[in-house]
């Protein structure tokens, strides 16, 4: 009984206001990305406690990029709904993951009731403030390399009705058409993947219509969930297709063509992307924390994806290991 009473006090505690990592190079940008996590399960939190495990061995982390279905289950009656406890502020907890903003997107879970909410938490910057979402869609820099930003993130609403994509289309064109010294990474964040090889498939209305306003602006990659497994497709002339959605949902079986496919694994887990002006590094990480696949993409290559993101150094190891 008293540990259940301390459990629950614990959970219903307020958390205390975050104070951001400071001191870390600009010219280095380092995030997490996954999706469909907010179950509130054991393997929500798992996952959450490999991220930290990652983060406390690589050295550095600077943001987390949640790519929707926030909240399963009942939907939140509030910005004081308990749900922000066992589903975000006492999962995600650690000498980096408490100390570094969380920038969200909307999924069709979240939708309709959770959805104002979710953005009202952020707005007012309720619980820890380390909840980013000020509106549904939105745009933001990161780091900064000889007066250009690092990256630029566009993070959409693929789960809001579809007459507001064209709105959403429009501001990726003004995000990577503004005056200004032009991004050297280029990257968006969604719900739902144009490119999808699980079993929700493809959206056409997304392949037709989001597939070339990414290309018009040369975006490099789009994260995003929905399929609850691990996903890296890559098609030539096409950004790089990167799904993590094994955030703490029940996973989602494959079905992969192995021309599109460099990767691809039903397991919870998590992607991890690691930016400087000459390279990117993309990996992805089980529940355990352990490195399960490893990619670089030298910023002077001359083509898009497929034909730039290439297996690193860790993929080989990974390669022998395994044999």
């Amino acid at each position: 009984m008293l540990l259940l009473a301390c459990g629950g006090y614990w959970l219903y505690t307020p958390p205390s206001p975050f104070v951001p990592v400071s001191g870390l190079e600009p010219s280095t940008v380092s995030m997490i990305a996954l999706g469909d996590q907010g179950s509130a399960n054991m393997q929500q939190w798992r996952v959450g406690q490999a991220m930290e495990k990652v983060a406390a061995r690589e050295g550095r982390l600077d943001m987390v990029v949640l790519l929707g279905d926030n909240f399963y289950g009942r939907p939140l009656t509030s910005t004081r709904d308990l749900s922000w406890q066992t589903r975000f502020e006492k999962v995600y907890l650690g000498h980096w993951l408490s100390h570094v903003p969380f920038y969200a997107v909307l999924g069709n879970h979240d939708y309709p009731v959770s959805q104002p909410f979710e953005i009202e938490y952020g707005q007012q910057h309720v619980g820890s403030g380390r909840w980013q979402m000020p509106m549904n869609f939105y745009t933001k820099d990161f780091g900064s390399v000889d007066g250009r930003p690092l990256v630029r993130i566009v993070f959409l609403d693929t789960a809001a009705p579809r007459e507001s994509l064209q709105q959403q289309i429009d501001w990726i064109d003004q995000a990577f058409q503004a005056p200004g010294p032009a991004p050297v990474w280029r990257i968006a964040a969604s719900h739902h993947p144009v490119r999808n090889q699980g079993g929700h498939g493809e959206e056409s209305d997304l392949v037709t219509r989001l597939l070339p306003v990414l290309q018009r602006n040369k975006v490099d990659m789009l994260l995003s969930g929905h399929d609850h497994n691990q996903q890296l497709l890559l098609r030539a002339g096409e950004p790089a297709w990167v799904i993590s959605g094994g955030g703490g949902q029940t996973l989602d079986t494959l079905s992969i063509s192995p021309a599109d496919s460099a990767f691809a694994a039903s397991r919870a887990g998590f992607a991890k992307l690691d930016l400087k002006a000459d390279q990117l590094r993309l990996a992805y990480y089980n529940d355990q924390g352990e490195l399960e696949s490893d990619y670089r993409w030298a910023r002077n290559c001359p083509w898009m994806a497929k034909g730039c993101l290439l297996p690193g150094t860790d993929q080989k190891n990974i390669a022998q290991s395994d044999h």
